[in-house]
């Protein structure tokens, strides 16, 4: 996949556009409708989505932690569904001014030179939002530009969306989260140097800071796969305590990752993501650290079993 920093990639395209916030169910339906119509036309898919979300920037009080998927985990998750190019727009308040069918003729049109666009039944666009599907469909038919409209995406007779992902992340739900993600909730970043706490009681860990706009579960412990980089695909069973760790006083949230029955080399300053699977318990302060590395123990041994 490539990302478009400059012109258009310089051939007529298929082109999707959202916020895709997850890369869910229902993303991964636009993609997979766009991909149909460029194989029946030999043209390429381009996602054009904007950084930062659109509510993080027009809400009086943008939520502190929203995002599913921060730039990376987007990226990731688009080229890993197909698709063949990414415009990332900057989102300001001049973008959110631009109308409707002028966004569309430039961004659309001019840059991508789009020959079919695909989008979700709830998609808004321009200024106030008044650009919907259906403005969609007359701008099509007044620039030759084919039009696909794609309807709601259910699963266990739930309507995908990001907002209901969110919902399933902040109850701890993670199961219900992947279900309708299609894939893990993850955490991806750079490893930093923590403590070392963890070595000294022979469980060592990799400390992850997620992304500040990131949503994130509740404090607790966690089973789930680490992937060391974006160029190695093997999926590392790993338990992960997601707080502040009480029991040694702290304060600072922090992600600590122990890979399972594996020793690794020094990651730190390597880009680590861990794939939530299944969450384990809540956070809890012990009376002695003898006390926390028996439930260390307990909490790998059921990751073991579960991953």
């Amino acid at each position: 996949m490539e990302l478009l920093t400059g012109p258009g990639p310089g051939v007529s395209t298929v082109v999707i556009i959202g916020n895709f916030d997850g890369v869910h169910l229902g993303h991964q339906a636009l993609i997979h409708q766009a991909k149909e119509i460029g194989a029946m036309h030999g043209l390429p898919v381009v996602a054009l989505t904007f950084d930062p979300h659109p509510s993080l920037v027009l809400r009086p009080n943008p939520p502190k932690h929203y995002l599913i998927t921060p730039r990376d985990l987007k990226l990731h998750w688009l080229d890993h569904y197909g698709v063949d190019f990414v415009r990332v727009l900057s989102f300001d308040h001049n973008l959110a001014m631009v109308p409707p069918m002028a966004f569309l003729a430039l961004e659309v049109q001019q840059k991508l030179q789009a020959q079919a666009v695909v989008v979700g039944y709830n998609f808004t666009f321009g200024a106030g939002g008044l650009g919907t599907a259906e403005t969609l469909k007359q701008w099509g038919a007044a620039s030759h530009v084919k039009v696909r409209i794609v309807e709601p995406v259910n699963a266990d007779s739930v309507v995908v969306s990001s907002s209901a992902i969110r919902e399933h992340i902040s109850q701890r739900q993670i199961d219900k989260a992947n279900e309708l993600l299609g894939h893990p909730f993850s955490v991806q970043s750079v490893v930093y140097h923590g403590e070392g706490r963890g070595s000294t009681i022979g469980i060592p860990t990799l400390n992850l800071l997620p992304v500040e706009q990131q949503i994130m579960p509740p404090f607790g412990v966690y089973a789930g796969y680490v992937t060391l980089g974006e160029a190695n695909n093997a999926l590392l069973p790993a338990v992960a305590n997601w707080g502040i760790r009480p029991t040694f006083g702290g304060h600072k949230p922090v992600l600590e990752v122990h890979v399972i029955d594996q020793t690794l080399p020094d990651l730190h300053d390597n880009v680590v993501r861990f794939d939530f699977q299944q969450a384990l318990r809540s956070e809890q302060k012990f009376e002695s650290v003898d006390e926390l590395i028996r439930q260390i123990h307990y909490d790998v041994d059921r990751a073991r079993q579960l991953l």
